[in-house]
């Protein structure tokens, strides 16, 4: 449903900075993502209540609820493109909208580095790489 054509590579351009603060999301995601694999979805219904981030926690619940990886990313790029996201806001919501559908897909903990990391560019796989990140999953 979205399309990652010339249009969509300017809408999502934001700053060094900005691409940094979502970074760390993904490092919170990963964290996510690390205690989905061992306990399942129902493990994070408590930390719903601890997220500010609407679009973070409706995917999360998502998740809780069952949803099929299809289903979602459906609805979340549905609501990507409704809400005309641009900047920052929209990467956000790639990220986490192709992080939960990673995980609700089974794929891999590296699988699910490379296609996140790869939204940041050469710099995600920097930073990943600086802070020595465990791409297989053993640790969070």
């Amino acid at each position: 449903m979205l399309y990652y054509d010339w249009q969509f590579a300017e809408r999502i351009q934001c700053s060094l900075e900005e691409k940094r603060e979502c970074f760390d999301l993904i490092i919170r995601l990963r964290k996510y993502a690390s205690i989905i694999r061992e306990e399942g979805f129902l493990a994070l219904e408590e930390e719903l209540k601890n997220i500010d981030d609407e679009f973070l926690a409706i995917s999360i619940q998502m998740g809780i609820d069952g949803v099929s990886p299809e289903l979602f990313r459906d609805i979340q790029e549905r609501r990507i493109l409704v809400d005309n996201c641009k900047g920052k806001e929209l990467l956000k919501r790639v990220i986490i909208a192709e992080a939960m559908a990673s995980i609700l897909s089974e794929d891999t903990f590296k699988v699910f580095h490379y296609k996140l990391l790869s939204y940041l560019g050469e710099h995600g796989h920097r930073w990943a790489k600086e802070q020595q990140l465990d791409l297989i999953g053993k640790g969070r």
